[in-house]
Parts: C-alpha cells; structure tokens; sequence
C-alpha cells in the first residue's frame, strides 16, 4: 500500500510554491516483521500517517523503516519516530530505523537523538538485525 501527500505550501520570495510530496509504501518483509518505507520531506502532515503503521506493527517481532528516500525530517517527524520506539518498546517490537541519509543522520546527531535508536546501514540489514 502507497500513501501519497502534498498537504501543504512553503512560502518562498513572497510567493506560495508545493512543499515537496512524501509517500509512506508499506513493502512485504519477513513474518512478523513489518516494513515500510518513507520518502520524501517527512513533515507533520506526514506524522498521521507514520503513526497508524507504527501503530499497526505492535506486537509483532519488529517495525523496520526505511527512510532512505527521506529528504527532509522535521521536529514533528522525529517526536513521532520517538514516541513510536517508546510505543513499540511496550509491546516488545524492536523498531530499526534503515538507510539513514545524510541530512537525517545530522538531525539526529544535532538533536543527540541518534542513540535512542537502533540504527542499520540499509534495510537488507535492519531485517538482519531482527533475524538475529
């Protein structure tokens, strides 16, 4: 399944232009293991829709997103990557945050939140890290 958005404007030299587009495509992975991948400027009108898949993969084995495609992150987008480690952590689902880009990876340093996550290289090795 694709969830595909563009809710909302960004105000540039005076003029409103579309604030990039995200897609949130949930992909088959192993049993009890759920994967999905994010894409795109992950905003606040992104974080409803994060927040329903999280919610969805409770209780299962472990949640691997994929943020490779992620261009943008922002405040609200980290407080629901947050709440959802602390969320699945009550029912035992271990989250992996995969293929972490360069702009992330600085939000998550500048924020000192990096450590508050299992991190993995791509998502071949987040589901490494869950069969393990």
């Amino acid at each position: 399944m694709i969830e595909s958005h563009r809710l909302h404007e960004a105000q540039f030299d005076g003029r409103a232009e579309p604030a990039g587009p995200f897609t949130v495509e949930t992909l088959a992975g192993p049993e009890g293991i759920a994967v999905v991948a994010l894409t795109g400027e992950l905003d606040m009108a992104a974080a409803p829709v994060v927040r329903a898949h999280v919610d969805e993969a409770a209780g299962m084995r472990g949640l691997v997103l994929d943020l490779s495609g992620a261009t943008f992150l922002d405040s609200s987008m980290l407080k629901e990557l947050l709440r959802a480690g602390a969320e699945l952590a009550r029912y035992d689902t271990r989250l992996v945050l995969a293929g972490i880009p360069p702009a992330v990876q600085r939000l998550l340093d500048l924020t000192r939140t990096a450590p508050l996550f299992t991190l993995a290289e791509d998502r071949a090795a987040a589901l490494r890290l869950l069969a393990a």
